[in-house]
């Protein structure tokens, strides 16, 4: 995990933008970011995010602990159930992309967004065959693994949205505060658990995910767009 911080080591070689360097900055971003002009899409990029946090997280801790202590099958914490989630992420991850830039960044998100709530709600409907063959959790945690592939599209979604000014600090506020308020996932999860049983968390995860689904529709379709200092 310390490998990434040599990276730093080649910071000093590698070239700012040329859009990025022609603007000159100010101490004003966050006064920016609250203004008429970009906060309404810095807050629908916040409830996008937020959501599609609280699918990934429930599904990526509570889950497997779920399957395990709940279901008996100990398969879900294993290193198989981790490497067949990374896998699917992975080549979520890379199909992504290539299906955002050829559909647009929107019908590709709610598609994956569908994927990640199947591969969940799989558990429930599927769970006589899933009893029977314990192995199918694999099968269903790689496709809510590729499911996750929303995530390749913050980088160059968020660019496309957020003008040059401010864009580190916006994609910083929402990726780090969204993430920080995952601590609530444990407390929903145990008002859910007594009143819907334990299969309520695994519908409330995949309804994360299809509300994110819903939501991308909220920001704009951007591809295409040309990134330039005011956009």
């Amino acid at each position: 995990s310390a490998l990434p911080a040599l990276s730093l080591l080649a910071f000093g070689a590698v070239p700012e933008s040329d859009i990025w360097r022609a603007h000159a900055r100010d101490r004003g971003i966050v006064r920016e970011l609250l203004s008429p002009a970009v906060a309404p899409d810095f807050a629908r990029c916040f409830v996008l995010s937020a959501l599609n946090m609280s699918s990934y997280w429930l599904a990526v801790v509570w889950l497997p602990r779920y399957l395990m202590e709940e279901r008996g099958l100990t398969l879900s914490r294993s290193g198989w159930a981790t490497l067949a989630f990374v896998a699917g992420s992975l080549a979520g991850y890379l199909s992504f992309a290539r299906l955002a830039d050829r559909t647009g960044r929107r019908v590709a998100f709610s598609a994956f967004s569908a994927l990640m709530a199947a591969g969940l709600l799989m558990f429930m409907l599927c769970w006589p065959l899933v009893a029977a063959q314990p192995w199918l959790v694999l099968a269903f945690l790689a496709v809510a693994g590729l499911g996750t592939g929303t995530w390749a599209s913050y980088g160059p979604m968020f660019s496309e949205i957020f003008p040059t000014r401010v864009r580190g600090t916006a994609l910083s506020v929402i990726i780090n505060v969204t993430r920080g308020i995952q601590f609530l996932a444990p407390v929903v999860i145990a008002a859910v658990a007594p009143r819907y049983g334990m299969e309520g968390g695994i519908a409330l995860a995949a309804a994360f995910a299809l509300l994110t689904g819903a939501w991308i529709w909220t920001l704009p379709e951007t591809r295409g767009r040309a990134i330039t200092i005011a956009s």
